[in-house]
């Protein structure tokens, strides 16, 4: 009987690694895997599903940097075949958000994701989605889900490095993001989350490393509409302090 043989590389362990070659892989055994990036001792990327950009090792978002009008956010994750294509049939595999490594995060309130899922027909490479819901989310807590695979009737298990990917959210602003520290204006003013999370909301910026060299007028034009907002609203901190955005 022909065979179909997918090609994958096999690893023993994350730190031992063979060459950056693909070797033929046992075709009676069906499993999957989560297409991500991982390290070698030395701290090299492990590109075996592509570049890292698009495998990445994990994934993960701060809902300030969504836009005012995000409310759900999907995050779509690389699930990997190793074995026989099944050119005539769907296919269904089993997740699980493990709860003692997970943190924060309630099924159907902060997200939504299925544990049945399916591996299309034709295909070698699938996808799950997680849907994030932002607006659940509160402003001082970090989330984390952490998704296995679990092996069903369908797919065995797969290498046990890639049965597993960490899916981190938050919308706090505690920590000054990049964009604020890296800019010669803003990080002159005193640091407070609700001035950064006016100033995203007046900016529009979507991007946590955004850079400005200061020789535009566009930051200049964000500042004073920030200072103004806080002029207008009256806003305090922890220690019952009046909030200025230009101090």
């Amino acid at each position: 009987m022909k065979k179909y043989i997918l090609y994958i590389l096999l690893c023993i362990g994350i730190f031992s690694c063979k060459e950056d070659t693909l070797e033929l892989y046992d075709s009676t055994q069906k499993s999957l895997n989560f297409a991500k990036t991982l390290t070698d001792k030395n701290g090299s990327a492990l590109e075996i599903f592509g570049p890292e950009e698009d495998y990445p090792k994990e994934y993960s978002f701060n809902a300030h940097f969504l836009g005012t009008d995000a409310n759900d956010y999907i995050d779509t994750i690389p699930v990997r075949l190793s074995g026989l294509i099944d050119y005539t049939n769907d296919r269904t595999y089993q997740i699980r958000v493990n709860p003692e490594k997970s943190k924060n995060a309630i099924k159907n309130v902060h997200y939504t994701l299925n544990e049945t899922q399916i591996f299309r027909k034709g295909l070698y490479q699938d996808s799950l989605m997680v849907t994030i819901h932002t607006k659940a989310m509160d402003e001082t807590s970090n989330y984390k889900l952490y998704i296995e695979l679990i092996p069903n009737e369908n797919f065995e298990s797969g290498i046990p490095e890639y049965q597993y990917v960490e899916v981190s959210f938050t919308k706090n602003l505690e920590d000054p993001p990049a964009f604020w520290t890296n800019s010669s204006k803003l990080n002159k003013l005193t640091y407070h989350p609700k001035k950064c999370a006016i100033f995203l909301e007046i900016s529009g910026i979507t991007d946590p490393n955004w850079s400005d060299n200061g020789a535009t007028i566009q930051l200049d034009y964000w500042i004073s509409l920030a200072t103004q907002w806080f002029i207008d609203h009256e806003e305090y901190d922890e220690n019952g302090n009046r909030i200025y955005f230009d101090e």
